[in-house]
């Protein structure tokens, strides 16, 4: 398969990046036995490097933040309690966690490694000569800035009150830095550095490497990237827990250019149908980046996504010839109705495209050396009263580029070919994609024009062969985006983070709970005031004791 650079090249930014900008596990001990930056960021070529080594942090975030701590944490998954044991990921979808947790810690660094090879590459670009090729410098201050900006978004949203650090310090002056409020966080650095990177920044068609070829498929982040995370950033701002009622005009301003764009672009990012849109989660150079507006890049060969094994509980030969023998993350059963539900278009009765064997599995049949995988029921009471039984151990089955799956889709590639282990998945995982922005902005829309809310809605709804609905009043349309987000985005990190901004991650979390009818290991007790945010990590309080205040609720 196909890498975004040579191995020389990666190499060589391993190398020189883990000389120059690496940091060490804590964030109280920058790399102060490590040679100096002042050598480094010479040259374009050097310049880039230093920018592709910002990215090559994220890495692990695709397991660690967006399927642990947003996907798990919310009521899209319900995880088997373990209440004999400890596994992270259990700790956190049952709010057992407390700030020992080690998924803490190394969310907090790797976010914290962003930022530092940011600031170094923000600190260096300036002084490197790139002749009258301003263009070019623009775009890695540019993607530095975007990727600093996110890093504190992710930071102030996940853990709260945290550390604003904007410059290379000494490991002296670090451990002296105290907590800023995450509203400082995000009008402070998060805003600016997202709007200095729209200004910066040229479309993805115009982006170029340090020798000015074309990257207009590589993946990294551009204007319109920052455009949407800008209107994201704005959305949260709109909602819980800062409530900022201004911020929600400046998300419309945001999102709306993103789908003009998109629009006098020839819907660019848009999936015209539901096979494009089931294929766009597989790992090949024709669907890398086709529909996403910016996504973490994973590649087999040592840098691919860890994400995918923990998805999964156990997959047979038939899917896949790496072992797999994750976790107990299972669909959780209100959303496993809403891939139930059959729909009538065309004189066909069918499901939501996107569903059975495509971003869910629900079991298959007995193999070699391999046990049938069975459903258990449940009942499900639904809103009219009426009871019907679903499965309740359905997989997450989104992004695994299965044999069967690529069968299925008609297509001829090996997604295995190249891969070191089972935690090697060239699969990338969107961070924005078009539907999200659509979605955002018709949430926006659905208290002042429900009917083009709706029309948003159902055009997603209709690709995947839905009916169309009709909303009556706001507040249904509102109840309708709310729900196709919950459908479309499942499994990409999203619904934890809705939850919180629009305050009904307690009241969804108890009922989840008391749907299951809180097993040994579940108690609605644990759902506290506070934890909408994470604890600061353990290491983190004791690097200088007293220092930080820990979130409330821990």
């Amino acid at each position: 398969m196909k890498t975004i650079f040579n191995s020389k090249t990666l190499l060589f930014v391993a190398t020189a990046l883990m000389m120059i900008t690496s940091c060490k596990k804590e964030l109280n001990v920058p790399p102060s036995n490590l040679l100096s930056s002042d050598g480094f960021y010479q040259t374009p070529a050097q310049s880039e490097q230093g920018i592709i080594g910002i990215y090559s942090g994220l890495r692990n975030l695709a397991n660690d933040e967006y399927l642990y701590m947003s996907e798990v944490r919310s009521d899209n998954v319900w995880v088997t309690p373990i209440s004999d044991g400890l596994r992270d990921y259990t700790e956190i979808a049952t709010f057992r966690a407390g700030n020992d947790i080690a998924t803490f810690n190394s969310v907090w660094n790797e976010w914290y490694k962003v930022i530092y090879n940011a600031n170094v590459a923000l600190a260096k670009i300036p002084g490197c000569d790139f002749g009258t090729n301003d263009k070019m410098k623009n775009q890695f201050l540019g993607e530095a800035h975007f990727l600093r900006g996110w890093a504190y978004f992710e930071l102030a949203r996940l853990f709260g009150n945290i550390p604003l650090i904007d410059k290379e310090m000494s490991p002296a002056d670090v451990k002296n830095v105290p907590q800023s409020s995450a509203s400082d966080i995000l009008n402070k650095i998060v805003i600016p550095d997202l709007k200095q990177s729209i200004d910066l920044l040229p479309v993805s068609a115009d982006m170029v490497d340090n020798t000015g070829n074309s990257i207009a498929k590589s993946g990294r982040a551009d204007k319109i990237a920052a455009e949407a995370m800008l209107g994201r950033v704005y959305m949260t701002m709109a909602g819980f827990p800062f409530n900022d009622n201004s911020a929600l005009s400046l998300a419309e301003t945001e999102l709306k250019a993103v789908l003009d764009y998109s629009s006098s672009n020839g819907d660019k990012y848009w999936a015209p149908d539901s096979t494009e849109w089931r294929k766009q989660f597989m790992p090949t150079d024709d669907y890398y980046n086709k529909y996403s507006i910016f996504a973490i890049q994973y590649r087999t060969g040592g840098t691919g996504n860890t994400a995918i094994f923990d998805f999964s509980p156990a997959l047979p030969l038939s899917y896949t010839t790496q072992r797999i023998f994750g976790n107990s993350i299972f669909v959780e059963k209100t959303l496993m109705y809403d891939f139930d539900k059959e729909y009538t278009t065309g004189g066909s009765t069918h499901r939501d495209a996107r569903g059975y064997n495509y971003s869910i599995l629900t079991g298959f049949a007995a193999e070699t050396n391999f046990p049938a995988y069975t459903q258990t029921k449940d009942t499900l009471k639904l809103s009219d009263g009426s009871i019907v039984n679903v499965d309740t151990r359905t997989m997450f089955y989104k992004f695994m580029p299965s044999i069967r799956k690529i069968a299925a889709l008609g297509m001829s590639i090996d997604a295995e070919a190249d891969m070191k282990d089972y935690n090697d998945w060239g699969v990338n995982l969107p961070i924005i994609r078009l539907e999200d922005v659509m979605l955002m902005y018709a949430e926006i829309l659905s208290t002042k024009n429900p009917t083009g809310a709706m029309a948003i809605v159902n055009k997603i709804r209709e690709r995947a062969g839905c009916t169309a609905e009709t909303a009556s009043s706001a507040a249904q349309a509102l109840a309708y985006v709310k729900e196709e987000r919950r459908i479309e985005l499942m499994g990409e990190g999203v619904r934890w983070f809705d939850l919180v901004r629009w305050n009904e991650w307690k009241s969804a979390t108890i009922t989840k709970f008391n749907r299951y009818n809180n097993p040994d290991g579940t108690d609605v007790a644990n759902v506290k005031d506070g934890r909408y945010l994470y604890p600061i990590p353990l290491a983190q309080m004791q690097v200088k004791p007293g220092f930080y205040t820990q979130n409330i609720g821990y």
